[in-house]
């Protein structure tokens, strides 16, 4: 049996019969009547889902949800990788798996996606990354009494609902690399950014800079964006032997790019990355860059809400989550910048 011959003979569909057998009928407007319904139904055909089968053996569910902020191009992206395969080892320590997904709505305002996942897996907590794009999902789940603790990949303006917060400083990291470059005189610097919303590190980099400083906007964050940055600089700023990539993926099409029109780094341009992830450059220099502390982000969440569901350290859910941990980003000194002696 299975929950589809429930919904058959108690005249529902089976997303309902989900709902009901795992205890959430009321928080989602299920008529009394129909939830006694679908368990008399259940008993007489003597169904037990999986998750409540293995409610009944531990007493809780042991899956928690990673609710990322959006797939990115390539789906091996050094960021995506980080976050999700941390998850899942930090998880498996403690008896528990992780079930990643991704609102597949363009705008984030529909949460019926939550409620289809629910249908089908009993989620003890979820680990959110904050985004734009997830708040609404994130209210939903506070909504529904499922405890959420948020990741930020840097310094956040915004304060969901759930358990806690933790977020990484990027300023540290990249105002330490800034510091240690050497510059000329009259020298100008540039900024290489991808798509999107204007990451914290760019605003950093531009107070950091103490001269000249020229924003370039790159198509993608991939490295043949960074090709395409080289040839801007090169025939529109002469002056510019500084520049800061807004990721290592850049960097390194910038150094690749810069290599084949036969200049070298860090003697004709100075160049810095963020991330600190192996780059796609053939190149045998170490890319000067930040190291962007994105498993130890993962592996504090991770341990905050399994810490909650064991009873180990409790935390309480709250319409604003406070920010519990901040994890600082830090200067990894590598030979394409010019630094100082």
């Amino acid at each position: 049996m299975n929950r589809k011959d429930v919904a058959e003979l108690a005249g529902v569909a089976p997303s309902t019969v989900s709902n009901i057998l795992n205890g959430r009928a009321s928080a989602l407007g299920i008529l009394p009547s129909t939830a006694d319904r679908v368990r008399a139904a259940a008993y007489e055909l003597g169904y037990i889902p999986h998750a409540g089968a293995r409610m009944l053996r531990a007493g809780t569910s042991q899956t928690l949800g990673l609710m990322l902020g959006g797939l990115p191009l390539r789906l091996r992206a050094p960021v995506l990788v980080d976050i999700v395969t941390t998850a899942i080892a930090q998880a498996r320590q403690r008896s528990h798996v992780v079930l990643p997904f991704v609102n597949p709505g363009d705008t984030g305002t529909d949460v019926n996606y939550i409620d289809r996942i629910l249908a089908d897996v009993d989620l003890a907590g979820v680990i959110g990354e904050l985004s734009p794009r997830n708040l609404a999902a994130g209210a939903r789940l506070h909504a529904l009494d499922i405890p959420v603790v948020w990741m930020s990949l840097e310094s956040p303006p915004m304060r969901p609902p759930g358990l806690a917060h933790v977020t990484i400083r990027q300023a540290p990291g990249v105002e330490e690399v800034i510091r240690q470059l050497w510059m000329e005189p009259g020298e100008e610097a540039a900024i290489l950014v991808g798509p999107g919303a204007r990451p914290e590190r760019i605003d950093v980099a531009l107070r950091a800079f103490d001269r000249e400083t020229h924003v370039i906007s790159t198509p993608t964050w991939l490295a043949h964006a960074g090709a395409e940055g080289f040839a801007v600089v090169r025939e529109n700023y002469p002056r510019v032997r500084t520049v800061f990539c807004g990721d290592d993926l850049l960097a390194a099409g910038f150094l690749d790019a810069m290599r084949e029109a036969g200049f070298a780094a860090p003697d004709d341009y100075s160049v810095m990355g963020f991330g600190g992830h192996e780059s796609d450059s053939p190149t045998e220099q170490r890319i000067t860059s930040v190291r962007w502390p994105l498993r130890e982000l993962t592996e504090v969440a991770v341990e905050l809400l399994v810490g909650h569901l064991m009873g180990d350290a409790r935390l309480e859910l709250s319409a604003s989550a406070p920010v519990v941990r901040t994890v600082d980003c830090s200067a990894l000194l590598g030979t394409t910048a010019r630094l100082r002696r």
